[in-house]
């Protein structure tokens, strides 16, 4: 398997996105990315199984994490229901997987979207390790560039994304919860 450095620099700063999350108290934060994972592997669990087996695999350590930082945090149920039921569902997938058989899926968005959407996810991990590792200009400078990125992949697949495309509205809603973050820490 070829690693190259965007590669590098993303798993970089997902090992340091939950430490500072952790260290900068950022329970709510780190409940609403959960959510929005768990959402997104939700939308691909048919599509890409063993990806998102370990997808949530990492979310799991996620909500541990949640539980010892914030064991009274209102969403953790929630998230701990909804990950118990991931889990179920992504054993059928796989098992579905395996006999070569697939769920019938709506047409998804091309590929060079969903390339594109990961590129913008990637983005918006580094917003978030940049914001809570204190640098805010460089988080707004990956922020920016991540609606700079979702715009133009809106206009580039204008008719071919599918309506109420979950990973796109997390990532818009991410963006916008980002960019008030970030406001918030320069009051």
């Amino acid at each position: 398997m070829r690693t190259g450095w965007r590669d590098v620099r993303m798993l970089a700063a997902m090992l340091l996105i939950v430490p500072l999350l952790a260290a900068a108290d950022g329970a709510d934060e780190l409940a609403l990315t959960i959510e929005q994972n768990l959402a997104s592997i939700a939308f691909r669990l048919d599509l890409r199984p063993y990806q998102a087996g370990q997808d949530l695999e990492e979310q799991g350590r996620q909500i541990e994490l949640l539980a010892k930082e914030a064991p009274h945090h209102p969403a953790l149920p929630d998230l701990q229901q909804r990950y118990r039921t991931l889990q179920g569902e992504v054993a059928d997938a796989l098992a579905q997987a395996a006999q070569g058989k697939a769920a019938a899926q709506p047409p998804g968005p091309p590929a060079g979207f969903v390339a594109g959407m990961e590129e913008v996810q990637a983005l918006q991990r580094l917003a978030e390790a940049e914001m809570y590792g204190g640098d805010r200009k460089r988080a707004r400078s990956y922020v920016d560039e991540s609606e700079a990125q979702i715009a133009a992949l809106e206009s580039r697949y204008r008719g071919e994304i599918p309506p109420g495309h979950v990973p796109l509205l997390v990532a818009k809603e991410k963006a916008a919860a980002l960019k008030d973050q970030l406001a918030d820490a320069e009051r």
